[in-house]
């Protein structure tokens, strides 16, 4: 059961937890289990880490964050679990503590969703001796994701959108015993909640491999398994309303939606600017690097990101096979993330299908749009280059670069010029000069003054306080 060998890299903060613990000799059998093990073992860095006690895990939560600070939140009082959420050394950690799942640690580990996962160490004792009774190890090395038990989906269905996710992650091969049993029981995730649904999703969305993670679901038929609404309810647009011959597109549609958004993170590497499609649209995209990135940080929610959303954006693109209504009912999305979703899938085409660019043009798309814009551009230059691939023509791909560096430029730096001049006059005088009622034309009247500035049709006040009078006298006709 117990496994000296491999050699296991704990963070600062664990190796403090540990002589802490022991310091306050406690008799309560606590355990690291779960993916801080593997991530250990693997030498990637954690600050999720899971603490299976045999006993009092909520009051031990209490002690440990009375020495490190933060905050304690009991997630379930009646199973005995409890978050840490603390700053350790200008790093956020989160240490969830909770009673064994079963009588020993054996069955808290078997209990669990994949082997790899159900590893343990002993935190009062050697943190290189690894507790390991289903193979994790063996499975890491072969590369293989395998369930701890033939019950793992059926006691947790969305388990198989996990398996998924880890197999793209982590480089894996789901186990044929495991993708058969997905098949086969894929339809129980209609009985999911779609708040555990959607964050899965966005957890694979989240992935640098998020397309291949995409490939695998489909041919796990889980878009299928979807479909259909808590309840036994087939529904077949949920999310198969992507038909099978849509999913090349859609997909490469995410590839270069990945790429692109690799493109503008700190994680790009030379190589990103190496081709012509994508290396070309870097180059112009960098002048505008850093808004870009403040704008894609964003989150929502549980720490979902705006990448996730673009990243969904684009595998939803083609309205003509998405059932949107269903889709965004079942995944339980915010209104401020299903609002610039919808967005970005309503607008992306107006940005390639206008050959030319006015700074009225530029005005009215971003006065419409305002940051959701970003995410129509971001979207238009996915699609233009996953649905035209090898079939891309330099020229006109020169043209759509440009445009967005026009479009991206306008928002950026020519903001007060282009999208939100001071107006010259505001509504008090524009009554008093027309002898108006407070009402729409006023505010009709502020729009056409607005974008005639942006024309340059108006530059000073007086020209202004003309140019409203006679607008005014044309509406009363």
């Amino acid at each position: 059961m117990s496994d000296p060998r491999p050699q296991l890299a704990w963070a600062d903060f664990v190796l403090d937890l540990a002589d802490y613990l022991r310091t306050r000799q406690l008799n309560t059998p606590l355990y690291l289990v779960g993916g801080a093990v593997r991530d250990a073992y693997l030498r990637r860095p954690t600050t999720d880490i899971d603490i299976a006690v045999d006993g009092d895990a909520i009051g031990l939560a209490r002690r440990v964050v009375n020495w490190l600070g933060g905050d304690i939140f009991v997630m379930d009082r009646d199973r005995g679990v409890a978050r840490v959420l603390a700053t350790r050394a200008d790093v956020r950690v989160s240490l969830d503590f909770a009673r064994f799942r079963g009588d020993t640690l054996e069955q808290d580990l078997r209990d669990r969703d994949f082997t790899m996962n159900a590893m343990a160490v002993d935190l009062r004792g050697n943190l290189q001796v690894l507790i390991d009774p289903l193979g994790g190890i063996t499975d890491l090395r072969r590369k293989v994701l395998r369930c701890c038990s033939s019950r793992s989906f059926a006691d947790d269905p969305v388990r198989m959108l996990r398996a998924v996710r880890l197999s793209a992650q982590f480089d894996l091969k789901i186990h044929p015993e495991a993708a058969a049993d997905i098949r086969a029981r894929s339809a129980a995730l209609a009985q999911a909640s779609g708040e555990r649904l959607r964050d899965e999703l966005f957890k694979l969305l989240a992935l640098e491999r998020t397309a291949r993670a995409l490939r695998v679901l489909l041919r796990l038929n889980l878009p299928q398994a979807l479909t259909a609404q808590p309840g036994g309810r087939d529904d077949k647009e949920r999310l198969a309303g992507l038909r099978a011959e849509s999913w090349d597109r859609a997909l490469a549609v995410v590839e270069r939606m990945s790429a692109l958004l690799t493109a503008v993170s700190d994680r790009r590497t030379d190589n990103t600017a190496a081709a012509f499609d994508l290396g070309m649209l870097t180059i112009q995209l960098d002048r505008f690097r850093a808004a870009l990135q403040t704008h894609i940080a964003g989150e929502y929610g549980k720490a979902r990101s705006h990448a996730e959303l673009l990243n969904l954006a684009a595998l939803l693109h083609d309205r003509a096979h998405v059932d949107i209504e269903t889709l965004l009912r079942a995944l339980k999305l915010s209104t401020s993330e299903e609002r610039r979703l919808r967005r970005a899938i309503a607008n992306y085409r107006r940005v390639s299908e206008r050959a030319s660019w006015s700074a009225l043009d530029q005005h009215r798309f971003w006065r419409e749009l305002g940051a959701d814009g970003i995410d129509a551009i971001l979207l238009a230059a996915a699609e233009y280059l996953g649905s035209r691939g090898s079939d891309l023509v330099q020229r006109e791909w020169l043209d759509f670069v440009a445009t967005v560096t026009t479009l991206l430029d306008a928002y950026f730096n020519r903001f007060a010029e282009v999208v939100d001049p001071p107006l010259l006059l505001d509504g008090n005088d524009i009554r008093r000069l027309c002898q108006l009622k407070p009402g729409p034309v006023v505010g009709e009247l502020l729009t056409a003054l607005r974008e005639a500035q942006v024309t340059g049709a108006v530059q000073t006040a007086d020209e202004a306080a003309d140019f409203v009078v006679k607008q005014a006298a044309k509406r009363k006709r």
